[in-house]
């Protein structure tokens, strides 16, 4: 069976000093953005609002979504890593962090939250998906 990239969606939340919300993946063992796949049936902003609620506990209001965007960026798995999929391919949902809801980290997907500046990403190990997450900043017109 031939493998094929999961599809995905991925949160670059902004709050009011245009920092963007990235966490620790004990799982991963790197850093990433609030993410996941579609489910089937499963649009892009339902999407987007279960997996912050799984991840995040983050209720995402549909006032809150700045942009989603057409472009998505997509990066390979290192080898071995899924029996199916080779990678991922995520579309990006821009999103003005709404202080009154909570970000709390609700299951191994996430040890470690930071609000950071798109200079500061440098500084944060994002293993394989480092360039596709300059791409994403780039689409938000954040770099």
């Amino acid at each position: 069976m031939k493998k094929i990239y999961r599809q995905a969606v991925m949160a670059v939340i902004l709050n009011p000093d245009k920092k963007f919300l990235i966490g620790y993946s004990p799982r991963d063992k790197s850093y990433k953005f609030p993410q996941g796949g579609l489910e089937k049936g499963e649009d892009t902003i339902s999407c987007i609002k279960r997996e912050l609620k799984e991840e995040l506990d983050y209720h995402l209001e549909e006032r809150d979504i700045l942009n989603v965007y057409q472009e998505k960026i997509a990066y390979p798995f290192p080898p071995d890593v899924h029996p199916v999929f080779i990678g991922q391919q995520l579309k990006i949902v821009k999103i003005r962090y709404n202080p009154k809801s909570n970000i709390i980290p609700q299951d191994d997907e996430f040890s470690v939250l930071h609000w950071i500046s798109p200079e500061e990403m440098n500084q944060y190990n994002f293993e394989y998906r480092e360039k596709a997450y300059h791409r994403a900043l780039e689409i938000c017109e954040l770099i």
